[in-house]
C-alpha cells in the first residue's frame, strides 16, 4: 500500500490508485482476519473512485509543469483553464439530483469549493508576472488564440499583446546579436538580381505593409503553425527571421513553471551529502549531481561497489536516486480503468 505524504505532490492520487487496484486483495485480507470494522462498503469504494477521478487532472497537470527537460511556462494558462473546466464538470455532477442518493457526495462538495478557492488564489498571482502571457504568445501554434476563448474578456487580448510588444521594444529591439544564417541557402544574394527595379520594390512593400513593422508585429501577423513541433525547436529553426525576438523568447521560456525541479535537486543533494560524507567539496557535489542527472537522462544505472569506506546502506541510497521504483500498478489495468471513466457520464 502507498501512504499519503502531504509534502509530496500527487501522493494522494497514487495512494487511491494503488488501493483501488488492490481492492479485491484488500477486501479478502480484511475478511480473512475478520476485521469487520475495517471493511470498506461499496459506497466507500465508489467514493474512493470518485476522488481518484477528481485528482487525475491535478496529477496530470502537475506532471506537465514539473518537467525540467522542456519549457513549461507556455502551458500555465492552459493548465489553469483545464482545471477550472474540470472543477465545473465535477460540481455539475455533485449538484445533479440524479446523484442525490450518494450521501458521501455532500461531504465532497465543500472540498470542490475549497479546490476552486485555492486554484483561484494561485491563478490570481499570475497577473503579477509578464512571463505567463508572454509564454502563451511565444507558442507559434497558439499565439493569441487562447485569449479568444469565452472565459477571457475581449480587452485582455489587446492588453496582453500590448504588454508583450512594449517589453520587446523597450528591452530587446535593436539588440545586437551574432548573425544567423538562414536554414534555406540562397543561390544568389538580392543585390545581384538582374531586375533591381526600385519602383517595383516599393510596390511590393506597399502590398505587404507589415514588412516595415518590427519583429513582434511580423510574428503576430504571420499564420499560426499548423503542425506539431516543440516550441523551442520552432524558434531554433526560425531565429534567423526573428533574431532579436528570439532573445526574448529564450529568456521567457527558460523560466520554470514550478519549483519542483529545484526541490528535487535539494532532495538528491541530501542523499549525497550525508553525515559520513561531510567533507565533500562543493565542486565534488556538483559533479556528482550532474553525473547522476546525465545517467538518469540516459536511463543508465550507477555502478557502485561496497568497500573503500562505502557501506551497503550508502550504496542503496545512491541507487535509489537513479533507478526508478517499479510501478506495481499494471499499465493494462490503469488504461482499462480510465477508458471506462472517459465516458464522462453524469451518473456515478
Amino acid at each position: 500500500m502507498v501512504q499519503d505524504v502531504v509534502t509530496r505532490w500527487s501522493s494522494a492520487y497514487h495512494m487511491l490508485e494503488r488501493a483501488i487496484y488492490l481492492r479485491k486483495v484488500v477486501d479478502t485480507f480484511v475478511r480473512d482476519f475478520q476485521w469487520d470494522q475495517l471493511e470498506l462498503s461499496k459506497s466507500e469504494w465508489d467514493q474512493a473512485e470518485f476522488l481518484l477521478n477528481v485528482l487525475l487532472p491535478f496529477k496530470a497537470c502537475s506532471a506537465r509543469l514539473e518537467q525540467t527537460t522542456r519549457p513549461g511556462i507556455d502551458k500555465v494558462f492552459w493548465v489553469y483553464e483545464s482545471l477550472f473546466n474540470e472543477l465545473d464538470r465535477l460540481s455539475t455532477i455533485a449538484e445533479d439530483r440524479i446523484n442525490s442518493q450518494h450521501t458521501w457526495l455532500q461531504a465532497v462538495k465543500p472540498a470542490l469549493s475549497a479546490l476552486r478557492a485555492k486554484l483561484s488564489k494561485y491563478y490570481g498571482n499570475t497577473a503579477r508576472s509578464f512571463v505567463y502571457p508572454n509564454g502563451v504568445i511565444f507558442q507559434p501554434r497558439g499565439k493569441l488564440t487562447l485569449f479568444k476563448q469565452q472565459s477571457w474578456d475581449d480587452d485582455e487580448i489587446t492588453k496582453y499583446s500590448a504588454m508583450c510588444r512594449d517589453r520587446y521594444v523597450a528591452e530587446y529591439e535593436g539588440t545586437k546579436e551574432r548573425s544567423v544564417t538562414p536554414i534555406s541557402n540562397r543561390k544568389r544574394p538580392f543585390s545581384v538580381l538582374e531586375d533591381d527595379d526600385e519602383e517595383y520594390e516599393q510596390a511590393l512593400q506597399a502590398l505587404n505593409p507589415s514588412s516595415d513593422s518590427n519583429e513582434y508585429d511580423r510574428y503576430i501577423l504571420s499564420p499560426r503553425v499548423d503542425y506539431k513541433i516543440g516550441v523551442l525547436d520552432w524558434w531554433r529553426q526560425n531565429d534567423y527571421q526573428y533574431p532579436q525576438m528570439s532573445l526574448m523568447v529564450r529568456d521567457t521560456l527558460a523560466v520554470p513553471a514550478t519549483g519542483a525541479g529545484v526541490e528535487r535537486q535539494f532532495s538528491k543533494s541530501g542523499r549525497v551529502v550525508t553525515p559520513t560524507r561531510s567533507r565533500l567539496s562543493p565542486e565534488t557535489i556538483t559533479d556528482i549531481l550532474l553525473y547522476k542527472n546525465y545517467l538518469s537522462r540516459k536511463k543508465e544505472e550507477i555502478k557502485t561497489w561496497t568497500g573503500a569506506g562505502m557501506t551497503a546502506g550508502e550504496e542503496e541510497d545512491i541507487l535509489s536516486d537513479v533507478v526508478e521504483q517499479e510501478d506495481d500498478v499494471l499499465k493494462e489495468w490503469r488504461d482499462g480503468w480510465w477508458i471506462k471513466k472517459k465516458q464522462r457520464q453524469r451518473t456515478l
